[in-house]
């Protein structure tokens, strides 16, 4: 389906939520790519800085999931294979630095997209990142990016007029 027909289908800001949704999951699924047409679509109607803030509570609510299943996945039958000695190494490592650094590279993985922020939401989960400083840098991160996505195209349009 494309996104022309989605928008019309769901109206832009559900079909952004969904895709969001989807892509944070999904790594095939390209958040990106569906602003920027969802963005020249319905310009006309909405806003098109509010798309970019639904994308980025729709990635987040993606996100969220894969936190809660980095954390709960070293209890399971298949993370019990690991060796728990490292990842208490880490999350000793981890616990001993400055929660604000741990914050602000969270905050970067989920605006920049490097270290790709699908590893870092599982990491996060994995260390026991408190989930408020996780929530917080990473949708405010996440708006940032998706924001500037959107915008971009009709900023570059405006020094050609």
């Amino acid at each position: 389906m494309d996104a022309q027909t989605l928008i019309q289908q769901l109206g832009p800001y559900a079909a952004t939520l969904v895709v969001g949704f989807l892509s944070a999951l999904i790594p095939v699924i390209n958040i990106e790519l569906f602003l920027l047409a969802a963005a020249a679509i319905a310009s006309k109607d909405y806003p098109v800085w509010t798309l970019g803030v639904v994308a980025g509570v729709g990635q987040m609510s993606g996100k969220i999931i894969l936190y809660w299943s980095g954390a709960a996945a070293l209890n399971s039958r298949m993370g019990k294979k690991f060796s728990h000695s490292r990842v208490e190494e880490l999350r000793h490592r981890m616990s001993a630095m400055n929660p604000w650094v741990l914050a602000g590279f969270n905050f970067m993985s989920a605006s920049v997209g490097f270290p790709p922020f699908l590893l870092v939401s599982i990491l996060a989960g994995v260390i026991e990142m408190k989930f408020w400083h996780f929530l917080v840098t990473g949708l405010s991160g996440r708006v940032v990016r998706m924001v500037v996505i959107v915008a971009f195209p009709h900023a570059i349009k405006g020094l050609f007029r």
